[in-house]
């Protein structure tokens, strides 16, 4: 049976490239090449290793755990003089591919991610994650992986749900000091720093951009470069879940200063209970901070209005139907004063049926001392009616400044908190953001 021409090339292809893994492990042997030496160029001079990223994906951002997820390609090139050879051993080649294998047969910088929690640690094979490897005749090494790691971000939640988040990622050596590797970005036709276009949920990526720089630890001086994530928040999620139910039930226990009447009594009671439901359900997805959120002051307002408009109601509806029962049995005691004519009565006072004499002049006497002396702390219908517009206009008017102050003015009275590791004035690179 013949062979198509596909077929053809592809076999082709597969001989051609094992053909050069051979001859490749030839001229290691013929040099003799020691993987475990780092490269020296002769002028005992650090390995400068050449980094560019690739962010193919940021899947989520967590303030309750405090970490984000991100899938990239990380590249990284450096040149090893041991590996130079000349084009007539690999059929008159600049660059050969070798298999991913062959990472282990050479010197590669022991990179490490010092804020990584965890990554996907893929099978061998795998067809998510893979790695490709380039030598060049003049010695540089290509070596690029696609990577899936967990990072942690410290967050400062002070201006939640406003508040904007800078994220990092750190590459450095793990056991070669700053005069042995240095880090530098890419710079030129290759970028250092690139972003394919990213949709998140919770956040939208403001910035990103690369710095560098020299870490000191104990053990030495070490190389190290930094990716910079600014996330913006987007709050519309806690628009429609929390502030905009939280208004409502604030303006119905204000509209509830208009109902005199012992249904909005109990009604009141139901919105204090309602903003606490939504308080406890808030902070069951909030990570547990010693400090106060922007939406903690926001809630608590809102519980704090209602519970003063409680107040209110409770003491103008005790306050007014009390003088009018007052008023009632003061006027039936001077009737029935009036319509008897005996001085005394009597009263019994024991259960033996023993009856004690009362002088009712007295008791009308004394009765009118205690009216006019309660007549102090009683208030007209026209009082509780001034009391009333006075507290409906207070709290919405209150209410009103409270709202502008939040929306306009609270977000800006707090600095956002910057990382020397991330200094915008130090940045290498800026990604274009899609």
């Amino acid at each position: 049976m013949r062979c198509t021409t596909t077929q053809f090339m592809i076999r082709r292809r597969f001989l051609s490239r094992g053909v050069e893994t051979h001859d490749f492990l030839q001229f290691l042997r013929s040099i003799k090449y020691d993987h475990r030496q780092v490269p020296d160029d002769g002028f005992d001079g650090p390995v400068h290793v050449n980094v560019s990223i690739v962010v193919s994906n940021i899947r989520s951002v967590s303030e309750v755990t405090m970490d984000y997820s991100i899938e990239m390609f990380y590249r990284e090139s450096w040149r090893d003089p041991r590996l130079t050879y000349s084009r007539e051993k690999f059929k008159n080649k600049t660059e050969i591919s070798l298999h991913e294998s062959y990472s282990n047969f050479l010197w590669h910088p022991d990179t490490f991610v010092p804020n990584a929690i965890s990554s996907k640690n893929p099978r061998r094979q795998s067809i998510t994650h893979r790695s490709l490897l380039r030598l060049r005749n003049n010695g540089s090494i290509l070596y690029s992986r696609r990577l899936s790691l967990i990072l942690t971000c410290g967050m400062d939640l002070t201006l939640f749900p406003f508040d904007t988040q800078l994220c990092k990622m750190g590459f450095e050596s793990y056991g070669y000091t700053a005069d042995k590797v240095k880090y530098f970005w890419s710079s030129g036709v290759i970028q250092s720093l690139k972003l394919h276009k990213i949709r998140l949920p919770d956040f939208q990526v403001k910035e990103a951009y690369v710095t560098s720089r020299v870490e000191s630890y104990a053990t030495g001086d070490y190389s190290r470069l930094y990716v910079c994530f600014v996330f913006n928040r987007a709050a519309g999620f806690c628009f429609l879940q929390l502030i905009i139910p939280s208004t409502a039930v604030v303006i119905t226990s204000w509209v509830s200063l208009w109902m005199e009447n012992e249904t909005s009594f109990q009604d009141m009671i139901s919105i204090i209970l309602t903003i606490t439901f939504l308080l406890f359900s808030y902070n069951e997805v909030m990570p547990r901070v010693s400090y106060i959120k922007a939406m903690d002051v926001y809630l608590e307002t809102h519980r704090s209005l209602p519970l003063a408009c409680y107040l209110c109601f409770d003491w103008s509806m005790e306050s007014h139907p009390r003088r009018s029962m007052d008023l009632q049995a003061d006027s039936l005691m001077r009737i029935l004063v009036s319509m008897s004519p005996d001085t005394f009565t009597q009263i019994p006072i024991d259960t033996n049926g023993t009856t004690t004499p009362v002088c009712r002049q007295n008791r009308a006497k004394d009765n009118g001392n205690v009216s006019q002396s309660s007549s102090w702390f009683e208030f007209s219908p026209t009082f509780m009616h001034r009391f009333h517009w006075i507290t409906q206009m207070t709290f919405f008017f209150g209410f009103v400044i409270f709202c502008l102050f939040y929306f306009l003015v609270y977000p800006n009275i707090h600095t956002q908190i910057t990382d020397d590791d991330c200094d915008r004035q130090m940045a290498e690179w800026f990604a274009e953001i899609h």
